[in-house]
């Protein structure tokens, strides 16, 4: 496979504010992040580590997407959950590891020997959202990535968004070729207070592709000195926003093919961007990826930017 999907695949069980909760729900980075390349490539590697239950609730999906099985690695009788608990006002109170403890979660994130059996020859961009160095998983895939010779964007999972990561990030930045963050972690990450002094930090450092997602207003993409906005793309008439989880995700991964692909900052934040605008239209998943799709995001990609729809500042 010419791409590869990574990092904690979980589900989410809703805790309601009477004390009910859901049915395990699909969710889970490398979900998403597959969400987010589909649009561009068919040929994808989901790397996951899962229970011997996760047909259970992906199978129907996996099977009308027509996704690849070969990365994933059967750890546990259990796939992990995530309960959010939902305040009566509908804002989240809690996101629970469903050990109790999220330093549990490192069992079901990216083995370095999870990496050989899908790693290789044809591997153009391999995207992990995880923890930074001295994480054991860097030396593997930067081996690997010496003899292969494909692309790896990063983005930081949620347990390493804090000022404690800054050094180890600072020193896995300049060893990365692309990477990606939110505002509000960015600034928490590199003790930075305004969105400005992000984008000149960001500016200044040598990886070639970073990504500074701004929510939904859309993102900057930047590189060789240069900083390009790129809002978000549209919705299409009669459609709303039903649900903004995996957005990040999504959008990540999609950067990640249309960088290895070539393309150049704004069209790799729109490629970006129209990727996260299908992931909000429902909870869950975009249902079905099919040859009309790709041909609708072709056709709104090159229409945004032959009209010029971002702004290098």
């Amino acid at each position: 496979m010419e791409y590869i999907v990574s990092g904690l695949n979980m589900m989410d069980v809703i805790r309601f504010p009477d004390g009910t909760t859901s049915a395990p729900q699909m969710g889970g980075i490398p979900l998403y992040g597959y969400c987010g390349m589909r649009p561009y490539t068919r040929s994808i590697c989901y790397l996951a580590r899962v229970g011997k239950d996760f047909f259970d609730t992906y199978g129907q999906w996996f099977a009308k997407n027509k996704v690849d099985r070969s990365g994933l690695l059967f750890v546990s009788e259990q796939t992990p959950y995530n309960i959010i608990t939902y305040r009566p006002d509908e804002s989240v109170a809690a996101w629970d590891f469903f050990t109790g403890d999220w330093a549990d979660s490192g069992f079901w994130r990216p083995h370095p020997e999870d990496l050989d059996a899908v790693i290789g020859p044809d591997t153009k961009g391999f995207y992990i959202c995880g923890a930074p160095l001295p994480d054991p998983v860097w030396a593997r895939l930067l081996a690997l990535r010496e003899q292969y010779h494909f692309k790896i964007m990063w983005e930081p999972n949620g347990i390493h968004t804090h000022s404690t990561d800054r050094e180890n990030i600072l020193e896995l930045l300049p060893q990365l070729d692309m990477a990606s963050f939110n505002l509000t972690e960015s600034k928490e990450i590199f003790g930075l207070d305004s969105e400005q002094e992000v984008l000149d930090f960001l500016r200044r450092q040598p990886c070639p592709l970073i990504l500074l997602r701004i929510g939904a207003r859309g993102m900057y993409t930047i590189g060789g000195g240069r900083i390009c906005l790129v809002p978000s793309a549209p919705l299409p008439e009669g459609q709303q926003v039903v649900d903004v989880t995996g957005c990040g995700n999504s959008s990540t991964a999609a950067a990640c093919v249309a960088w290895c692909q070539q393309n150049d900052l704004a069209m790799t934040g729109i490629m970006a961007n129209i990727a996260s605008n299908y992931n909000l239209r429902q909870k869950g998943p975009y249902p079905l990826f099919d040859s009309q799709l790709e041909e609708q995001c072709r056709i709104w990609a090159r229409q945004l930017y032959q009209k010029g729809a971002y702004q290098y500042l």
